[in-house]
């Protein structure tokens, strides 16, 4: 495999670095508070029952690959976070950089939080497995909860976290952005 021509810091520049780095922090500083001051699936009304916070943990990938099974999930995401690195880096000229900025800022978040065992109530500390299950949780902390329209597929729309907001706006912005035509030439 050959590396893209395009110099790396040409396209990952370090004020992009930075936004990436920021979102990371407001990702990770966000799930620590919430550990710290919740229980394991506790709600709190926010808004009523329109917007909650409850925390959850998701065990899994995307669309729930690999569910309670931590080092699958961690590794699927890794392969996930090298492979937008490199097609952003080949592809520089895709879409607005912000919205992959906003996506690997989401992506990162998620991967690093994988990484640790949370205990609600107390903090998180690095592992795979909760030695206490019930009270130690693997998986990504998720807490934003918020009501949905009952006659869709749920009742509330599956609670998420910071990184996950990151993604998608990254992906939308991402979808305004790119020159889909000038993909099909490629």
């Amino acid at each position: 495999m050959n590396l893209p021509k395009t110099p790396f810091f040409s396209v990952f520049k370090p004020g992009y670095l930075a936004f990436v780095a920021f979102g990371l922090f407001l990702d990770l500083t966000s799930k620590y508070i919430i550990i710290t001051k919740m229980l394991a699936h506790e709600s709190i009304p926010v808004l009523g029952d329109f917007f909650r916070l409850s925390l959850t943990f998701n065990t899994g990938f995307v669309f729930g690959l690999f569910q309670d099974n931590a080092l699958p999930s961690l590794f699927a995401t890794g392969f996930a976070i090298v492979f937008l690195i490199f097609y952003r880096w080949q592809n520089a000229d895709l879409g607005n950089a912000w919205g992959w900025n906003f996506v690997m800022a989401g992506a990162f978040g998620n991967f690093s939080d994988k990484f640790f065992v949370k205990i609600p109530g107390v903090g998180f500390r690095f592992g795979f497995s909760p030695e206490k299950p019930g009270i130690e949780y693997i998986g990504v902390v998720d807490f934003l909860d918020f009501e949905w329209p009952d006659f869709l597929l749920f009742d509330r729309w599956p609670a998420f976290n910071v990184a996950d907001s990151c993604v998608s706006i990254g992906i939308v912005i991402l979808l305004l952005t790119m020159d889909w035509k000038e993909l099909d030439k490629k």
